[in-house]
């Protein structure tokens, strides 16, 4: 797979990486069709390297997401939502199961992830592009215009 060039909305891993915790972007937004395919890798990398605790999950692997944040093996990122007691990179993959109006976890995760003033904990939801549509541009779901994007998804 190629490197696809990136785009006028897109930051790279590093710039991310000195960016985000100094600027509290807190919920970070990219259209899946739209990210470099190696952007998590490179930025999880320079993020464990700064001391930085990086959590993953990709919700494509589960039928729900209430699966997905309660399954044994995401114990740590369930962890990770919660505390923000020190510097955090939480990769919300294939999250497309969030972004319908009907799921309640959107909500909950809305509150905990909007409302910490420390800054600590940075939260990137990655899906497609009508799916992120749906949880940061329409003014009934829970992240309405509560996110950076870091590409672009018109």
């Amino acid at each position: 797979m190629k490197d696809k060039p990136i785009s006028a909305m897109q930051i790279t891993p590093k710039r991310f990486i000195e960016c985000a915790w100094m600027l509290n972007l807190r919920i970070i937004s990219a259209d899946a069709a739209e990210l470099n395919y190696n952007f998590i890798t490179e930025t999880s990398v320079l993020a464990k390297a700064d001391g930085v605790d990086v959590q993953y999950i990709n919700f494509a692997k589960y039928g729900c997401p209430i699966e997905a944040l309660t399954a044994n093996e995401n114990a740590d990122f369930l962890n990770g939502i919660e505390d923000s007691s020190k510097e955090r990179l939480l990769w919300f993959d294939n999250c497309d199961s969030l972004a319908p109006l009907d799921v309640n976890l959107t909500f909950s995760l809305r509150s905990i992830l909007t409302t910490r003033y420390d800054g600590n904990v940075q939260s990137v939801f990655i899906a497609s592009n009508d799916s992120l549509k749906l949880l940061f541009s329409n003014d009934r779901a829970a992240f309405y215009q509560s996110d950076f994007r870091i590409t672009d998804y018109p």
